[in-house]
């Protein structure tokens, strides 16, 4: 016994007390990234889970550090420790800025963070702080104790035995209880991405997926399931799951009295980054203002975000009805799948150029190969056309209003014959400090009475603001203002803003992703009819919504979203959690809608991971 209950066991004890803090910590916080209610979770099956598979690999991680780092043992240990501290770090401000737990593919995306790294730190959690310190204050304990000699580095490196065998059937037993306690996958269809052991399974779901597993049960399987993936890749099932899909919830396109009210216009798609409803009045957006007050003002659209990027996430779901997936590579870095029926390639088939534009490097979310790929003829990054010596060096064309008024990006966008231009803007990007390289240049708002932050953010989506009333001058003085309908979609809410609860009061709403993600959609022309349409819609609407109103014949069967003025539009929104939000007048039962989830989520996955409209 004394032989085992020495020092060195100590500073193992103290080291997995370390290790458990972490992932206590990761469970608490994940309660609040979705309803728990929704799912039905059992509260204690669910502790059991946490805490036998975090044992188990606790137990085992020791293990390992015991057997092969004999003489290294505390610096191993320590260095352990750090790592596994930086991982959860890495998690929180992914969560904070993205509202969901990395998985593998998610590191793709690691180039296009680290340029926005400094934003994390503007809203740290208390908990992880605390828990990180408390990780430190453990680590130098455990270091004082083996620097005052308790491990000499003279001594034999025994091995025993039967400490090894102990721990290690308790490593086993813990996981094994886990893997009972996950219980049985239900029979009921619906039920599929709401059970806890499919949930397990399945491994969609991120914050589910870290509930029901724990933080290093979660991250074993985001490695896993990521090459299970890759490998065995049943297409056939996965087919026959969309065609079971349709088959139930398949619909006939019919007309309506919006059908065809744009046939032949001119599109401009405005993709508009960071523009938050709150800021669209007559001091910050006068422009925008005016077309939300003389066009169609969709109230009640919402932006869910799935995966990648919220902004690559939105803009591929207004290019396709769908939203991006997480089993494979980032979404625009899959070159395998045909998107016939997207945006670009629908309105090419019907006569249209097909152009898409934006600031930064076409490198940037793999722009200038995905939106080919997308059906544009060409994609316009203005860093590339700056290097390549078409525009003026000297110009910061990452602001949106010197963008939209340089005659060379305009003869691309604004196109003799039909044409559809799409537009990511980027002003109004985080982050919202002093300095912003944005900022510093264009011109600020003159009202001067908010808090700083807010002050920033205003001047920013005010240059956004500059740029839209260039662009209709530009068309009505080129006479293709009445010929052109321009589509105004936000991306996200504002989420770099540095605090979310002062967000949620300016909209009106609690501090819930899902409310939050309640944004702007409004088509303008200029002699549309203005209305307010409340009718509850997300942003995989978008396209067939257009399709229809431009008089184009489709499928509304390819595409997971329908014409909101459409008698077959739900009434209700889906979050790649499986929660909803449903309108006031929605008939459906709560197990029909979470059905439709079910099927949403998975036709949505299937058909992307088998290229299903390919050839």
């Amino acid at each position: 016994m004394k032989k085992i209950f020495n020092k060195e066991f100590l500073m193992f004890v103290i080291a997995f007390i370390a290790l458990l803090s972490v992932s206590l910590y990761i469970d608490i916080y994940t309660r609040g990234l979705f309803d728990i209610n929704t799912f039905g979770f059992n509260n204690f099956r669910c502790r059991t889970l946490w805490i036998g598979f975090s044992i188990s690999w606790i137990l085992f991680f020791l293990l390992i550090i015991y057997l092969f780092f004999k003489k290294n043992r505390i610096k191993v240990l320590s260095i352990f420790i750090m790592l596994i501290n930086v991982l959860m770090f890495a998690q929180i401000c992914y969560v904070q800025q993205l509202g969901k737990y990395m998985v593998l593919s998610d590191l793709f995306l690691a180039g296009e963070g680290l340029q926005y790294i400094k934003s994390i730190f503007l809203n740290l959690n208390f908990g992880m702080i605390v828990t990180i310190i408390f990780n430190i204050i453990l680590v130098v304990v455990i270091n004082l104790i083996n620097d005052k000699g308790i491990v000499r580095k003279n001594k034999t490196y025994e091995v025993n035995r039967y400490l090894v065998f102990i721990v290690a059937v308790l490593a086993i037993t813990f996981r094994l209880v886990s893997y009972i306690e996950l219980g049985d996958t239900q029979k009921e269809e619906w039920m599929e991405n709401y059970n806890t052991k499919s949930i397990y399974n399945n491994f969609t779901n991120p914050n589910t997926s870290m509930f029901v597993s724990g933080f290093y049960e979660y991250h074993f399987r985001a490695v896993y399931k990521y090459f299970y993936n890759l490998i065995t890749l049943d297409k056939t099932a996965l087919k026959h799951s969309i065609d079971k899909y349709n088959s139930l919830y398949g619909i006939e396109k019919s007309d309506n009295e919006y059908t065809g009210i744009f046939k032949d216009k001119n599109i401009i798609v405005v993709m508009m980054e960071s523009i938050d409803s709150w800021i669209i009045d007559d001091n910050t957006m006068p422009t925008l203002n005016m077309m939300k007050n003389t066009g169609i003002n969709f109230t009640n659209r919402y932006s869910p975000f799935f995966n990648g990027g919220q902004t690559i996430n939105t803009e591929f779901a207004i290019n396709t009805g769908m939203y991006a997936i997480s089993d494979k590579k980032t979404i625009y870095d899959i070159d395998d799948v045909d998107y016939k029926y997207s945006l670009a390639n629908t309105l090419k088939k019907n006569g249209y150029e097909v152009n898409s534009f934006h600031a930064n490097s076409g490198e940037f979310y793999n722009r200038s190969k995905f939106h080919k790929l997308l059906g544009y003829d060409n994609h316009y990054s203005a860093v590339d056309m700056v290097n390549a010596g078409l525009l003026d060096k000297d110009k910061n064309y990452f602001s949106d209003s010197v963008f939209l008024s340089d005659e060379n990006i305009l003869k691309e966008f604004i196109r003799d014959d039909k044409f559809l231009s799409f537009y990511t803007t980027y002003s109004a990007h985080l982050e919202y400090t002093d300095n912003n390289k944005i900022y510093k240049d264009v011109k600020k708002i003159k009202d001067k009475n908010y808090q700083h932050e807010e002050y920033i953010y205003r001047t920013l989506a005010h240059d956004t603001d500059e740029a839209l009333k260039a662009l209709i001058n530009y068309l009505k003085k080129n006479k293709k203002l009445d010929d052109t309908v321009i589509v105004l979609i936000s991306d996200h809410y504002v989420y770099g803003y540095s605090d979310p609860n002062y967000v949620a009061l300016k909209k009106n709403t609690i501090n819930d992703r899902r409310d939050l993600q309640n944004t702007p959609f409004i088509i303008w022309s200029n002699d549309l009819k203005h209305e307010n349409v409340d009718t509850i819609l997300d942003t995989s609407d978008i396209l067939p919504t257009l399709l229809n109103m431009m008089g184009i014949d489709y499928d509304p069967n390819k595409y997971l979203g329908t014409d909101v003025f459409s008698d077959n539009h739900d009434d209700f929104v889906w979050f790649a959690d499986g929660s909803y939000i449903k309108s006031k007048d929605c008939s459906l039962s709560n197990e029909s809608i979470l059905t439709k989830n079910n099927y949403n989520i998975n036709k949505n996955r299937s058909i992307l991971l088998t290229n299903y409209y390919g050839k």
